[in-house]
């Protein structure tokens, strides 16, 4: 639930003129340790559901202990992850980014264990802009923001070979760009490191690509996309009507609550919440 202490989390001009060139933005300590200790409990209650009945609901496969687990709208599992949708620290950036017509249109969590050295595919990478076919059927240059990707941090990615994401600084103004044939990096790339409770929030056009985990730290991560109210949803987003009633009015907008279709287009009062309270405390005109 957003509270008044709105100041220190608001995006500086220093950070927006940080995203805008290199396309991504790193929050250190973005959570406490407590918080990403709590976060980090819950994911491994998750994954460790799915492992003990041996079925990976995402890939509809047997369950692989040696191959990362991504695990899709994730909201209904537990209210500890609801409560990052308006997370101070940094929500008030990403509003600050996209404005206040937007939504959380899909989230997922990633667990990468070492990889199976055995298995060569383990050991590429694979550069790449989110939300698909969009990048072909745009016809814009360069094409448009549309949404923004915060991921938080729950395991050790301080040091590079922890799977940790790599980037192209800049590339999000590039509609296409050519990578190694065999999976390496770019000399340009560069991973993120990170420390728990660290976020990153970036740009879905940024080029971008998981890394392979070549260390024994498990590397877990919760992943939260933003986009405008008229976009799609990446997931099914399973959200319950009970689910939504216990919300406050800005979550169930960020959850994808509203007045009416016509709305997500020409939004009334009642389907943006966040633009009052935005109004209320003089962020916004």
């Amino acid at each position: 639930m957003l509270n008044d202490d709105v100041t220190p989390h608001l995006l500086t001009d220093a950070e927006s003129a940080s995203f805008e060139k290199d396309g991504f933005l790193h929050v250190p300590g973005a959570l406490t340790s407590d918080a990403a200790r709590h976060l980090e409990a819950t994911v491994d209650r998750i994954h460790d559901t799915h492992k003990k009945r041996g079925f990976d609901p995402y890939t509809e496969r047997a369950f692989n202990p040696h191959r990362p687990f991504f695990f899709p709208d994730f909201l209904p599992q537990d209210e500890s992850l609801v409560n990052l949708l308006d997370h101070g620290p940094v929500f008030h950036k990403v509003w600050g980014i996209l404005g206040w017509n937007i939504y959380c249109y899909h989230t997922h969590l990633i667990v990468t264990p070492p990889r199976d050295r055995e298995d060569p595919r383990t050991g590429r990478l694979n550069f790449h802009q989110d939300s698909g076919r969009v990048n072909r059927e745009m016809e814009s240059h360069p094409r448009p923001r549309l949404s923004v990707k915060v991921v938080y941090w729950l395991s050790d990615c301080s040091q590079p070979d922890r799977g940790n994401l790599f980037v192209v600084p800049g590339s999000h103004i590039e509609d296409q760009r050519s990578f190694p044939e065999d999976g390496s990096a770019p000399s340009e790339a560069t991973p993120i490191c990170c420390q728990p409770g660290d976020a990153v929030i970036f740009d879905r056009r940024l080029w971008h690509s998981a890394s392979p985990n070549e260390s024994d730290v498990v590397r877990k991560g919760l992943f939260y996309g933003y986009g405008y109210r008229w976009l799609r949803p990446k997931d099914n987003m399973s959200i319950s009507v009970d689910m939504l009633a216990n919300q406050d009015p800005i979550r169930r907008q960020l959850m994808g609550d509203g007045y009416n279709a016509n709305g997500h287009f020409s939004p009334r009062d009642e389907d943006v919440p966040l633009r009052l309270w935005l109004m209320e405390k003089e962020l916004i005109k």
